[in-house]
């Protein structure tokens, strides 16, 4: 005999919901072993795809179609993919609009409208009578209802599992696989006030010039830098080291901000400081990393 509870589905959706805010928050303030860390990372991916791709939407058909027969099952489920795929971006652009795209707003909001849809869809099937709103089964048998399905549905229900898993695998290489990108050496200039502006654009020839150099390690193992500082003139194929700041040893994320000086020993417009990153081994190729100011340059 068929179980059926009156919104058995929201309030399991409410409480993963739940689950879900709980996972993102203690994920970066509670310190666990690697094993556990790893399982609780997969844990939380996987729901989180859930509450990204199928439970939003999922709660929007809800409370559009409250009714037991206004969709069958394989409708329900493509409505509640389709309006999962067509929610999350606006959501995203609201929250763009009104704070920073990070992770903390987009769970807040992704959970908030779960709750309001869910909510919707309870007090939609409330003003229902009796024996018509829709209420899934809880004693769900997988293999008798495959049997029962027509061969039709069996193919869309397959093909929306492939896509889910699809989905599941690039969103699994995206969070887990990390970017050849995060493991680069960051390599930056500030200016007056240690921001990326207030370069020097005008000097004398002879004056000192300040700016303060940054460097990231982000690659996976200790590195070695220096730095050269080259004046050049691009007018007349000239080229001057004018400072050189290191070596230097770096761990994996560690950083160091220096202030460089150097003199400028020609005068002319649009002349070229270039400041050439090397790491240990680089002698007389082209730097690992390379940073150019655009100065003009007078004679006194």
């Amino acid at each position: 005999m068929k179980t059926t509870i009156p919104h058995k589905d929201i309030a399991l959706i409410l409480l993963g919901a739940s689950v879900v805010g709980i996972m993102v928050f203690a994920a970066g303030s509670v310190a666990l072993p690697a094993g556990i860390k790893a399982l609780f990372a997969f844990i939380r991916l996987i729901l989180g795809l859930a509450y990204v791709l199928y439970v939003p939407g999922y709660c929007i058909t809800a409370a559009l179609f409250p009714r037991a027969d206004d969709l069958d099952g394989i409708e329900r489920n493509g409505l509640s993919l389709g309006l999962s795929v067509a929610w999350v971006p606006v959501l995203a652009l609201i929250l763009n609009w009104l704070w920073d795209l990070s992770l903390i707003p987009v769970m807040l909001g992704l959970l908030a409208s779960i709750v309001v849809f869910s909510g919707a869809a309870v007090w939609r099937r409330e003003r229902l009578p009796a024996g018509e709103a829709f209420a899934p089964s809880m004693a769900w048998r997988p293999r008798p209802w495959w049997r029962e399905l027509p061969t039709l549905d069996r193919r869309v229900y397959l093909l929306s599992a492939g896509a889910l898993l699809v989905a599941a695998l690039a969103a699994a290489w995206i969070f887990l696989i990390p970017s050849p990108d995060e493991f680069m050496t960051e390599f930056y200039i500030l200016g007056r006030g240690g921001l990326a502006e207030d370069y020097p654009r005008v000097a004398v020839v002879g004056e000192p010039l300040r700016v303060t150099m940054g460097i990231v390690n982000r690659e996976r193992e200790p590195m070695v830098y220096r730095v050269e500082v080259w004046a050049v003139d691009p007018w007349n194929d000239e080229r001057r080291l004018v400072n050189e700041i290191g070596p230097f040893s770096l761990m994996p994320g560690e950083a160091i901000q220096q202030e460089i000086t150097w003199r400028m020993p020609w005068a002319g417009d649009d002349l070229i400081t270039d400041f050439n990153l090397y790491t240990e081994g680089q002698e007389g190729v082209e730097p690992y990393r390379l940073l150019r100011l655009w100065l003009n340059v007078n004679k006194s």
